[in-house]
């Protein structure tokens, strides 16, 4: 199931960091006519015009949109969706991301896409529907955080099997 925006951030925290309760920044946008902009026109409003962090922007954007029945839980502002997971793994990054890309490609071919170098390598595979992200990047000594992302879904229904799949490759016992 995907979380909606008042599952994850609190009205305490939206108020703590913005000064405003998520009501008050609604009646606020309903009043400038938000619901006729776009993701990004909401945001830069709360951001240039009331000052408040991208961050916390953007937070209080989806939250507004999902309230006025303009995104789904779990809907990208292009209107996909997409399923994502993470894992801590341990290693050196070239290690991680060699073993992470050759636990993927078995199951999905070469990726179309990839960079072994850097903070943060990558690789991306071409996928049925969409396309799927993996990242690696140092977390703390030893430690490695691999990101895997499913984007582009046409359907949140689509969400939860494309999480399975990739929970299926990334908890696959070393072998």
């Amino acid at each position: 199931m995907v979380r909606s925006s008042v599952d994850t951030v609190s009205d305490e925290a939206v108020r703590a960091a913005t000064g405003r309760d998520p009501s008050e920044w609604f009646a606020l946008l309903d009043d400038a006519g938000a619901a006729s902009l776009t993701h990004t026109g909401i945001a830069r409003l709360l951001a240039e015009e009331h000052d408040v962090d991208p961050w916390w922007a953007q937070s209080v954007t989806v939250r507004y949109e999902q309230a006025r029945g303009l995104r789904l839980p779990g809907q990208q502002s292009d209107g996909s969706f997409a399923a994502s997971l993470s894992r801590t793994i341990h290693g050196t990054l070239a290690d991680g991301y060699a073993h992470v890309v050759a636990r993927f490609a078995a199951e999905l071919g070469a990726p179309s896409s990839s960079r072994a170098e850097g903070k943060r390598p990558y690789a991306r595979w071409a996928a049925e529907e969409g396309s799927i992200l993996v990242t690696v990047e140092i977390s703390g000594v030893g430690r490695l955080r691999v990101s895997a992302v499913h984007e582009r879904l046409a359907d949140p229904a689509r969400v939860a099997p494309a999480k399975e799949r990739l929970r299926a490759v990334l908890d696959e016992p070393a072998g």
